[in-house]
């Protein structure tokens, strides 16, 4: 949900500034009261506090009230020690005053953070409602007048009371609530009257189970917190025993029945009511007490008497109000509901304030604060609180009788009961059950009545009467605001005993159906079901956002541990690479801001549309809705309405009136239907007129199919079986009253056994009783897709015929148009008699190709599959030679080398790296000497490290990936005789000695160094594998991380900070063995722990060692900021590439459509004796460049890799990708350049005079030819933005497909980069990047499944092909095979590319995509094969000088020092990092210079970077994706 505005904070600070300013205002004589608490409580000892009675304002309060007045004298006493003077009685300086009136506003901050806790607590549904609530409190004037202006501090012990309130909603929270309220207690004595409904609930939902059974350990949790709480704050007292004078002070029962003002409540009515009689009284002929005319209204000390009714005691007050709270009660204790529980508490306010002793009118809060809460329930709650809201508010004029304060008072609370009662008005829901709307009239005229009462009795009492009858104006306030509070609360009674909370669900506890949906490797994630048989007094552990509970600490871990691994997505978004925590936290942000930004009258017509649907996919359906809905419109919208004139205006559809169609008696349509709105304008207000459909539209962007696919990929959900239906979630459906229950007909149930049926009327019975020549092939599991196999024909049924005798076949019974077609074959059998047939089925289908590829039988003579090149030693195929025994790459590491050359060539502008080949990154890995001058070892390690660490000016140098902490074992393991007396013998950076230190203690210091490193030489560890503890212990004071952030990479430094960083990693015991495998060659136990060691052993380390080295560098980068943000961007490009791209080619159609109407104007007008030719360019009208499907033109649906669609529409275009547009721009220039000379033929071969015929022939091949360039401009822009999407899809990489053995081919250059790398990259001239097809066997799951079947199934499959699975492997795919996926082959010659095509079936799901593919892809593949042979051979043998070819590019300014370059890998160099940076990522920062010099070398490098650099068309520099990153 989208953020409130104004805020409570905003609005709390907005009140704040108006309180401040009423600093000055009336005070009444409570303020003294307080300022005398201050006084005793910091001048007397706590035994004297309740005995004090120098003023006449005695303490009067619980001792927690006491305890804060002497908190606050502690800071008094810094403002004026006046203050606290016990005998300074009506003392009232300004620093008094603003000392008081600020504590009151510091106190009310608790008011402020309960109403934000009771906001964001709410349901999202509700949220809206709650904010106006707690506004509302916030706001009210009452706090206003009795807290700022007549001086108390209600706000801060109303936010208690509200934050118990927040914390009673939930199950966990009962507790707390509890002891909150009871802590209440101590602040003020007042809210006792609420307690029984508190003691009520709490016993019913904290003490007692859902079986009534008590639990003993929650009731002690409760007990004892009371007990605390109570003893604590009362203990000291009773323990001087003086609890009799306390409660005395707090219980004053000598004070009358009224005060001296009436409160609004039953004893104003009975004592007006006696005012009354007591007129009458002579009349009626009833008795006086003469004693008690004048006595009524005295109310300070002693007991009230009336004059004609009788007399109320205290007893009678308590009976009274507690007779009226119990039916509140009992409902609460027999319907526990949190709503139930908030009406019970207003109950029992009510109770209390209409029936208590000596009633303040101060203690109307106690009703309205709980009962705001209520308000916007429903529209019948909303009634009984208008009454209440006037009367509260009214009744406490008369608190403020001075003249200045009289306009504050007054508009402020008309303002408010004006704005808050039409903001509630307007947002509480109409009521499930029917409203009484006699209460709505009484409001009504209630409030009307408010008016003349205000003004007679502020204004002209005083003008008429003058100091005369005083007490008549508070007589009627009284009265009218006991009408007012009487009748709100006999309404209320009535909503609260006719509403029917949900009972059954934890009255308090909202729990927690874990309905959004987070996904876990593309599918919802499976929730553990509850432990079955929990104990009530049973500890468990449960996470709050899911409600799965577990009753072993070790499950909860291992379940959270599950929860944090980065592999969650969030289905709304799409954002991938999440915790469970954070992807449920996006589900819910975007759920809210889906909710808030759809529109709400769509929801239910379309949710109810939607209901049952069986389109197959998201999209469809998406389509679907959205033409139904765009031009239809429904009550309460918000639309545009356009008149005649052409002027808008805003307003909101109030009526909609739909006419359906009129037919004639023929059956001819005499009326179409159509509908009619009723709008109401906002300018002019409130005008209502009739419109059209043509003249509404909705606002823009308020229905789009970006937003209609988000709303209902929240709202709606289907099973994964094939045909299930689109279901609404059960909470949303509930809310919306649509129907749940699914057709019988849309059942899965009905749905197989429908198909079972379907499946057993082919095997229909017949009388006569044949061979089964053709035997089933077995069922291959997974499961895939079931297809029908047809009859075969004539020719190869004799085949089946043999090869079934052969396998033992059973009777069954088939159709006998099949055996007398297999009869009348090439054999000759003569036909065999059958039995009278019934009926002659018809016959069997025809295969629907493509089929799963393995059911396919297999070719005779088909030539194998043509053989792959290994890059191991170790290979599959023990009898194949590898192509270079001495490359030392095992099988294992080929997998990694492939992921990391791609990681750091997709990422290489996140890293600042140039592109380079798989060649050269292989040759590099294998160096063994003059390992640290190439570049591109170093270059690489040092990106990747600066990635994954910031630099220490960049926040710190934080970490951008998540580091476990040492583990303590590796600290003992590292014994003090490893570590504290074993340093290395050289420390870096070197220890400094103290100022102080001695020439003696130096000496000293050196010889016990020198002893240590003598140990530490000849110490070997026994049994240990490494030593990185120790040398990163040696250099603590200068760590990897310090090292990293300061970017210290010289002299090889980088290979220190590896092994640091993998010592750290080996704390995470999934990570520990190949760590520890590492770190034992880069700090291995025999040498020294030094900075110095690391770096001379890395060149010791092989090709596999540090190919693990930069797999684990690059999973890490891929979990920081700068990779994720990048992917996020290149997602929201491919989402304008594809609106461009979806323009373009509309555009290109309606230019294709004009051509083809101009072909045929030219064919009219053209000359007799001119042969008339198609035009080429119409042959692709309809061709599949103009589709915009997700489903190719055979019907296939594209594979599970296909790139998706990004959730966002709505985003500016971030520019588009060019990193080769230098090689577009000469393209397009040579196409122009032809173009150009083709026209200058044309023009000179028509250089004679036409005649007329002839000109417009002319005009008409000049528009043809305009209209031909103009399409060829269209496909130039799809293409490029082809191309765009295909590198800007880089979140992984794509598989080109699988062939029949589950083989899976990869063309790394297919997406994320360009075909031969960066165009201005160092090794450019190589012109390629990888150039080579390379296969991956099958994973455990496909192979097991597929491949290696069990006994039965290979038994099946040996009956019907004479060959097992792996049989046909080895035959089929010829002397070479890769067994598991992880084992890599590669194919790099075009030839060979072209076998693999050929030798692909079509007829196999899987082979005919990856054949579709491998053809779209052929001509890129093929030229980058032969660039990359070429280049091989043109460089075998040859030796590159120290200078550079001039074939290279001009950018290269930069040579390498040294001797003679003998390897292709020394030729790389970063330019992208020169360009940036200024400098190489493993060398240091250049000293910033200021001359003139620095200027013109900066200069220099700005006009390279222009001249190498492809520019937009506002000329300025792009990358891949326009805009280049600042990481």
């Amino acid at each position: 949900m989208a953020e409130q505005y104004p805020s409570i904070a905003q609005c709390a600070v907005f009140a704040t500034a108006f309180k401040v300013l009423l600093f000055p205002a009336y005070r009444s004589t409570d303020f003294e009261v307080h300022r005398n608490w201050l006084a005793l409580t910091h001048s007397l000892p706590i035994k004297e506090w309740y005995y004090e009675k120098t003023s006449e304002w005695t303490l009067d309060y619980p001792p927690a009230f006491a305890y804060l007045e002497w908190l606050l004298a502690q800071m008094a006493r810094f403002v004026d020690p006046d203050i606290l003077k016990v005998e300074n009685l009506g003392y009232e300086s300004w620093r008094t005053v603003y000392f008081q009136r600020s504590t009151v506003i510091f106190a009310e901050l608790l008011l402020i953070y309960a109403l934000n806790c009771y906001v964001h607590s709410s349901s999202r549904e509700a949220k809206q409602t709650c904010y106006a609530a707690a506004l509302s409190i916030l706001l009210s004037p009452a706090l206003l007048i009795i807290d700022h202006i007549h001086f108390q501090y209600n706000g801060f012990l109303y936010g208690i009371l509200v934050l118990s309130l927040v914390y009673a909603r939930k199950q966990s929270g009962l507790l707390a609530s509890g002891l909150l309220f009871a802590l209440l207690l101590c602040f003020k004595h007042i809210y006792l009257y609420l307690a029984p409904a508190y003691f009520v609930y709490l016993l019913r939902v904290h003490c007692l189970d859902s079986k009534m059974k008590f639990q003993l350990y929650s009731s002690f949790k409760l007990g004892s917190g009371l007990a605390v709480i109570f003893g604590s704050m009362f203990g000291p007292f009773a323990y001087w025993k003086q609890l009799d004078q306390l409660l005395r002070r707090l219980f004053p029962f000598a004070r009358g029945l009224c005060h001296a003002y009436w409160a609004p409540n039953i004893w104003s009515l009975y004592s007006f009511t006696d005012r009354v009689l007591l007129l009458v009284a002579p009349r009626l002929g009833l008795g006086i007490d003469e004693n008690a005319v004048n006595r009524v209204t005295r109310g300070l000390v002693g007991d009230t008497t009336f004059a004609c009714l009788p007399s109320i005691s205290p007893r009678a007050t308590f009976l009274f109000t507690l007779v009226s709270q119990m039916p509140s009660l009992v409902k609460l204790f027999l319907e526990p509901s949190w709503e139930t529980f908030v009406g019970a508490v207003t109950l029992c306010g009510y109770s209390s304030f209409l029936f208590g002793w000596h009633v303040h009118e101060k203690a109307i809060l106690l009703v309205v604060v709980p009962f705001s809460l209520l308000a916007l329930r429903d529209r019948r709650y909303l009634g009984a609180f208008r009454p209440l809201a006037v009367a509260g508010h009214v009744s406490l004029f008369p608190l403020i009788f001075t003249a200045a304060e009289f306009p504050i008072k007054t508009v402020y609370t008309v303002f408010w009961l004006l704005l808050f009662l039409l903001v509630f008005d307007r947002l509480a829901p109409v009521p499930s059950r029917p409203r009484v709307f006699l209460l709505d009239r009484f409001s009504l005229l209630y409030i009307t009545v408010s008016i003349p009462l205000i003004v007679y009795c502020s204004l002209v009492h005083q003008f008429v009467f003058g100091e005369r009858y005083e007490f008549i104006p508070l007589m009627f306030t009284s009265s009218y605001s006991a009408i007012g509070v009487v009748g709100s609360w006999i309404g209320f009674l009535v909503v609260y005993f006719t509403s029917h909370p949900c009972v059954g669900v934890s009255s308090t506890e909202e729990t927690h159906a874990y309905t959004r949906k987070v996904l876990y490797k593309r599918k919802p994630v499976p929730l553990i079901s509850r432990p079955p048989n929990i104990q009530d007094d049973q500890e468990v552990w449960t996470f709050e956002q899911t409600g799965e509970i577990f009753t072993t600490y070790q499950s909860y871990l291992q379940r959270g541990d599950f929860y944090r691994q980065k592999r969650f997505s969030c289905e709304i978004t799409g954002h991938s690479g999440l915790t469970f925590f954070e992807a449920f936290q996006s589900e819910s942000d975007a759920s809210g801001e889906v909710e808030d930004a759809f529109p709400d009258a769509l929801k239910e017509p379309i949710l109810r549309k939607v209901q049952f649907s069986t389109v197959s996919r998201l999209d469809y359906l998406v389509d679907h809705i959205y033409e139904d809905f765009k031009n239809d419109y429904y009550p309460k919208e918000n639309i545009v309405v356009t008149f005649n004139d052409g002027t808008r205006s805003s307003g909101v559809l109030r009526e909609k009136t739909r006419f359906p169609e009129l037919l004639r008696a023929d059956g001819s349509v005499e009326r179409s239907a159509y509908a009619r709105y009723l709008v109401c304008l906002n300018n002019p207000s409130d005008k209502e007129i009739v419109v059209e459909p043509k003249d509404l539209a909705r606002e823009r962007k308020t229905f789009t199919k970006q937003r209609l696919r988000s709303f209902l990929k929240k709202s709606i959900d289907h099973e994964s079986w094939l045909g299930a239906p689109w279901c609404v979630k059960p909470e949303i459906a509930s809310a919306l009253q649509i129907c749940s229950i699914v057709p019988p007909h849309l059942t899965y149930e009905h749905q197989m056994a429908q198909r079972k049926a379907n499946s057993m009327q082919k095997k229909t019975d017949f009388d006569g009783q044949l061979l089964n020549f053709s035997p089933g092939l077995p069922q291959l599991k997974p499961k895939g897709q079931k297809h029908k196999r047809g009859s075969q024909d004539a020719a190869h049924l004799s085949a089946e015929y043999q090869r079934a005798l052969a396998a033992n076949p059973d009777f069954s019974k088939i159709p006998q148009q099949q055996v007398e077609q297999f009869l009348t074959g090439p054999n000759g059998f003569s036909h065999i008699a059958v039995k009278s047939q019934p009926k002659q089925p018809p016959p069997l289908p025809a295969p629907k190709y493509p089929i799963e590829d393995l059911e396919l039988p297999p070719i005779q003579n088909k030539p194998p599959r043509p053989a792959f090149k290994f890059l191991s030693i170790d290979l599959p195929t023990p009898h194949i030679l590898p192509e270079r025994s001495d490359s030392g790459i095992l099988m294992r590491s080929v997998g990694p080398l492939l992921e990391t050359w791609d990681t750091l060539n997709v990422y290489c502008e996140v890293f600042q790296l140039d592109s380079f080949t798989f060649d050269d990154y292989i040759e590099a890995l294998q160096l063994t000497h003059d390992i640290h001058n190439c570049k591109l070892i170093s270059e690489i390690h040092c990106a990747v490290l600066k990635r994954l660490v910031n630099d220490a000016n960049d926040k710190n140098g934080q970490v951008q990936f998540t580091l476990p902490e040492y583990n303590s074992s590796k600290s003992e393991d590292s014994s003090t005789a490893d570590t504290a007396s074993l340093p290395s013998s050289t420390p870096e950076p070197e220890v400094k000695h103290s100022a102080r230190t001695t020439r003696s203690s130096l000496a000293k210091s050196e010889a016990a160094d020198l002893r240590a490193v003598q140990i530490s030489n000849q110490f070997i560890v026994e049994g240990r594998v490494h030593r990185a503890a120790e040398m990163e212990h040696s250099t603590r004071t200068y760590d990897w991380k310090t090292r990293l952030r300061k970017r210290d990479f010289g002299q090889g430094a980088w290979a220190y900070i590896i092994v640091g960083l993998l010592y750290q990693l080996s704390s995470d015991p999934r990570r520990k063995k190949v760590c520890d495998d590492i770190l034992s060659k880069l700090a291995p136990p025999d040498q020294e722990a030094t900075v110095q060691t690391a770096i001379s052993r890395y060149p010791l380390t092989d090709i596999n060692t540090r190919v693990k080295i930069l797999e684990i560098l690059c999973m890490l980068s891929l979990e920081t900021k700068a990779i994720r943000a990048y992917m996020e961007e290149c997602n929201n490009n491919m989402t304008e590439f594809r609106k461009e791209k979806i323009d373009m080619q509309r555009k290109r159609r309606a230019a294709m459509e004009d051509l083809q109407s101009l072909h045929e104007e030219c064919k009219a007008l053209q000359p007799k004796d001119q042969a008339r030719s198609p035009i080429p360019e119409l042959d692709g009208l309809n061709d599949s460049k103009i589709t915009n499907g997700t489903e190719d033109e055979d019907g296939i649906e594209e594979d599970e890799d296909a790139v998706m669609d990004t959730e966002e529409e709505d985003k500016p275009h971030q520019g588009r990708s060019l990193r080769r547009a230098n090689d577009r721009a000469a393209q397009r220039k040579a196409r122009a350049e032809e173009e150009r000379l083709r026209k200058e033929r044309l023009q000179a071969e028509k250089a004679k005079k036409p005649s007329k015929q002839e000109k417009q022939y002319e005009k008409i091949i000049k528009r043809i030819e305009e209209a031909k360039d103009q399409i060829r401009e269209y496909e130039e822009e799809v293409s490029v933005l082809e191309n765009d999407l295909r590198e800007s899809d880089c979140p992984r990489t794509r598989v080109l497909g699988k062939d029949r053995f589950w083989n899976r081919y990869y063309w790394f250059e297919r997406n994320a980069m360009p075909y031969a790398g960066l165009p201005d990259s160092s090794t450019a001239f190589a012109g390629y990047a990888n150039g080579c097809l390379w296969v991956q066997g099958p994973d455990d799951m496909e192979r097991q499944g597929f491949i290696e079947l069990c006994e039965a199934e290979n038994r099946q499959y040996y009956n019907a092909f004479k060959m097992r699975v792996p049989e046909r492997k080895m035959i089929e795919e010829g002397q070479t095979h890769v067994f598991n996926a992880r084992q890599w082959g590669y194919l790099d010659d075009p030839d060979e590319l072209d076998k693999l095509i050929g030798w692909l079936d079509t007829h196999g799901v899987r082979e005919v995509k990856l054949r579709r593919e491998l053809q779209a892809q052929r001509d890129n593949i093929s030229k980058y094969m032969v660039e990359r042979k070429e280049f091989l051979a043109a460089s075998e043998g040859k030796k590159l000088e120290d200078e550079e070819p001039t074939s290279r590019m001009s950018t290269r300014t930069k040579t390498n020092a040294g001797p003679q370059i003998t390897r292709r890998c020394f030729a790389w160099t970063n330019l992208t990092a020169e360009r940036e940076l200024g400098h190489l990522h493993s060398e240091p920062k250049p000293p910033i210079n200021t001359r003139k010099q620095g200027k013109a070398a900066k200069k220099a490098v700005e006009e390279e970077v222009r001249q190498t650099r492809a520019t937009n068309r506002q000329g300025k520099p792009l990358t891949r994706q326009g805009s280049r990153y600042t990481f």
